[in-house]
């Protein structure tokens, strides 16, 4: 799991099983870096508030209501494509 930051935007770069994945690397809520939570199977956590997100959706699997801030909101999913040894992301 690696934070990357492309053309202004922040991602979270994820190769498992030989797929990389892309979402938006800022949860939600606070904007907690993803790259520093936990990874289970296909299920990242954030460090900051615990709510968890799908790395192939970018959907929240688990939802963690903050007071004032409210429910976390699904993440950007992003295309990935790998060409001649190049990582592309699709915006």
């Amino acid at each position: 799991m690696r934070r990357i930051e492309v053309e202004g935007h922040t991602i979270l770069l994820i190769h498992m099983d030989n797929v990389f994945y892309a979402i938006q690397g800022l949860c939600s809520h606070k904007k907690g870096d993803l790259s520093k939570g936990t990874l289970e199977g296909f299920i990242v956590c954030c460090p900051v508030h615990g709510s968890e997100f799908d790395i192939r959706t970018g959907e929240v699997m688990k939802n963690v209501k903050l007071p004032l801030i409210g429910k976390a909101k699904n993440l950007q999913a992003y295309d990935v494509s790998l060409e001649n040894g190049d990582i592309y992301i699709e915006f």
